[in-house]
């Protein structure tokens, strides 16, 4: 009865954690990338199927030994690893923006315009009254509006 119970632990665990994860990322506007991933026949819909199968695909991947049953070093392995991957995932989305002529390296002048652009949205969103200053008030103001967007998601750093 134990194995049982932790093995549908684990379940919920790891379905939580994939489903999680792809709810919290999504930034950007088009299919997600880990949503594609879900959309077995690529169709643009997700069914309870899809989710089904890619629930029991990761599942499968969390047992490497094959007992059908995740044991706790099973599991911690296994979201080391995914986490590694979404890591190298981010890293390399951020080294290609970066290289914005897709040479494989970044110049400083890209490098520098990548800065200016992020420079130019944070003054667009925080500097209300345009003066090229931001004020404390207007960082206060900044935080405040970014705790209560926080707070509807319900996730990111709290603090």
């Amino acid at each position: 009865m134990k194995k049982l119970t932790i093995a549908a632990l684990v379940t919920l665990g790891l379905g939580g954690l994939t489903y999680t994860a792809i709810a919290q990322d999504d930034r950007g506007s088009g299919p997600h990338p880990r949503l594609e991933a879900v959309d077995a026949n690529q169709d643009g819909n997700i069914t309870k199927d899809e989710i089904a199968a890619h629930r029991a695909e990761k599942f499968t991947n969390a047992d490497t030994n094959g007992d059908n049953l995740v044991s706790a070093e099973e599991f911690e392995a296994f979201a080391e690893a995914e986490q590694e991957r979404r890591r190298a995932e981010r890293q390399a989305k951020r080294f290609s923006k970066l290289d914005a002529n897709g040479d494989g390296v970044i110049t400083a002048d890209e490098h520098a315009n990548a800065a200016d652009e992020r420079m130019d949205r944070m003054f667009a969103r925080v500097d209300t009254d345009g003066d090229g200053v931001i004020t404390e008030a207007e960082r206060e103001a900044a935080k405040e509006k970014m705790r209560e967007r926080r707070g509807k998601r319900g996730f990111g750093r709290r603090g």
